[in-house]
């Protein structure tokens, strides 16, 4: 599988801000936010539900990995996607940076990638233990 998910019971607004709380302990910093509802509307015209894509980034992995690989700045930054269903549900979507990183043919940046992949884990692990104190 390319990605950790999760349902969390939280508004949309709400789920955004504990993505970027649980990213923020594990390290992660948001480089961008693209609320891709809104740029539907504005590029297409058409109305689409609350998405929003989250660019984070670790900046010691980031660092270990350039280090590694030169060019593995292309597949930058990990992505975790916020959405609400038309049923109400919100989800969180995040990359398995081991999943983005099995391109590069390098023992080290497979073990920097598992780091990585281990600590995304753990940012979708936060938001469904929140979910359990909350409930």
């Amino acid at each position: 599988m390319y990605h950790f998910s999760a349902v969390i019971n939280a508004t949309f607004e709400e789920a955004i801000a504990l993505v970027t709380e649980a990213l923020k302990q594990e390290g992660f910093g948001v480089l961008t936010e693209i609320d891709a509802q809104a740029a539907f509307k504005k590029k297409l015209d058409v109305d689409f539900r609350p998405y929003c894509i989250l660019g984070a980034c670790h900046p010691s992995i980031a660092y270990q990995m350039l280090q590694t690989d030169d060019k593995a700045g292309v597949l930058y930054p990990c992505n975790v996607v916020v959405q609400q269903h038309e049923d109400g549900r919100v989800e969180v979507s995040a990359i398995d940076p081991l999943a983005m990183f099995l391109m590069l043919h390098s023992p080290k940046a497979k073990e920097i990638a598992l780091m990585a992949s281990e600590k995304m884990q753990a940012v979708i692990t936060h938001l469904q233990n929140a979910q359990c104190v909350a409930a």
